[in-house]
C-alpha cells in the first residue's frame, strides 16, 4: 500500500518532494521511480528532512510505535487502516496527536470512494435501513497483511457506520485459515446495530476481486460496485410493500424504478491524498480518531466471538 501512497502523492503538483523510508531495499527501488522521491532505510535519516507531514502505511503492529514517533515530532499524520491493532493504543494515538495539535486522518480509503460519497447522499431514499450485505473477495496477499477481518472487513464495517450513522452494538464471527498458514484468510460476521442488522463476508482466497455493498430499506435497496464505482437504487413502486392478494404481488414485482446517480468517478486513494493535504492546512479530518478505533472494537470483538464461539458484545472504552 505504502507503493500506492507514493505514487499517488507524485502526481500532486502541490508536493514538492517525497520522503521513502522502508528497511527493503527491494521496495525502496520500486519507489525510486516516481518523481520527487528520495529513499532512506531508516527513519532517523527521513526526519532529518523537516517533512510537513508523513503517511505510516506499514503492518498494523507497528502503528503505534512508529505512529508516536512521528507525533512526538509534530507531523501531521495519516494512518492507514486500520489505526491501531487495539482501542487502548488507538486512543492514546488520538490523546498524542490532540495534544500535540496535529491533524490525524485514518486512512479508511473507501470512505473516498466516489459510489459510496453518492450512496450517503442519496441514503435517505431508501427510508430505514433494516439489513446490509457485504462482500470483499481478494486473491491471496504475497505479504502479511493480517486476518482477513482487519485487513477486509474493517473497511465495511467502516462504511456501513459511516452510510447509517450507528455503531454496533454485538458481533458473532467466525475464522478460518484457507492458504495463509499464519493469519486467517476468511471470516463471516453478523453484526447487530440499534435498528438493523448487517452481514459481512471477506476473504483472500478467490482468484478474482469482488467488493459489493447492498443495503435494504424500507422504500428500497441500493446496490454499491467499489470497485466499479458503480451505484443502484431499487424504489418500491409508489412505496408499496403490502399486497391485496398473491397476484397483486406478482403483478406489482419487479416494477420498481431504478435510480443510476450520475457522479465523477476517481481513484479514492488519490482523493484521501488531497484531503489529507488539506488537513494539513487546516481543514477537519473526514474520517476521525474516534470512528477508526470504533471500527477497531468491533473487529476486536468479532474475533474474540470467533475465539470464545459465542455472541460478543462490542467494547468501546478501556480502562487505563
Amino acid at each position: 500500500m505504502g507503493r500506492n501512497h507514493v505514487r499517488v502523492f507524485s502526481e500532486l503538483p502541490e508536493v514538492k518532494n517525497i520522503f521513502a523510508v522502508d528497511i527493503s531495499a527491494e521496495t525502496l527501488k520500486s519507489v525510486a521511480q516516481f518523481q520527487k522521491v528520495t529513499t532512506f532505510s531508516n527513519l532517523e535519516s527521513a526526519l532529518d528532512k523537516k517533512p510537513d507531514c508523513a503517511v505510516l502505511a506499514v503492518p498494523t503492529r507497528l502503528h503505534y510505535e512508529i505512529g508516536t514517533v512521528l507525533l512526538n515530532h509534530k507531523i501531521p499524520l495519516l494512518v492507514e487502516k486500520p489505526i491501531t491493532e487495539n482501542v487502548r493504543d488507538g486512543l492514546s494515538l488520538i490523546e498524542m496527536a490532540r495534544a500535540k495539535k496535529v491533524p490525524l486522518l485514518i486512512g479508511h480509503t473507501e470512505r473516498f470512494n466516489p459510489a459510496v460519497v453518492e450512496l450517503k447522499k442519496n441514503i435517505h431514499l431508501l427510508g430505514e435501513v433494516i439489513y446490509a450485505s457485504a462482500h470483499r473477495f481478494g486473491v491471496p496477499a504475497e505479504r502479511d497483511v493480517g486476518s482477513s477481518f482487519i485487513d477486509q472487513a474493517v473497511h465495511d464495517l467502516d462504511v456501513i457506520s459511516f452510510l447509517c450513522g450507528q455503531k454496533p452494538k454485538y458481533v458473532f464471527a467466525l475464522e478460518r485459515k484457507i492458504i495463509d498458514k499464519k493469519n486467517n484468510d476468511l471470516c463471516t460476521a453478523i453484526f447487530e446495530y440499534d435498528s438493523f442488522t448487517v452481514t459481512i463476508e471477506a476473504n483472500r482466497v478467490t482468484p478474482i476481486k469482488t467488493r459489493e455493498l447492498i443495503l435494504l430499506g424500507i422504500k428500497g435497496t441500493a446496490k454499491l460496485d467499489y470497485i466499479n464505482q458503480e451505484l443502484s437504487a431499487f424504489l418500491a413502486a409508489n412505496g408499496q410493500r403490502k399486497y391485496e392478494s398473491f397476484d397483486q404481488m406478482l403483478m406489482t414485482a419487479g416494477k420498481g424504478t431504478e435510480i443510476k446517480p450520475y457522479f465523477v468517478k476517481a481513484e479514492p486513494l488519490k482523493i484521501e491524498a488531497e484531503h489529507f493535504l488539506r488537513c494539513v492546512d487546516g481543514k477537519q479530518p473526514v474520517v476521525s480518531g474516534e470512528e477508526a478505533v470504533a471500527a477497531v472494537a468491533a473487529i476486536v470483538a468479532g474475533q474474540l466471538s470467533n475465539k470464545n464461539g459465542k455472541r460478543e458484545k462490542i467494547n468501546y472504552q478501556v480502562d487505563f
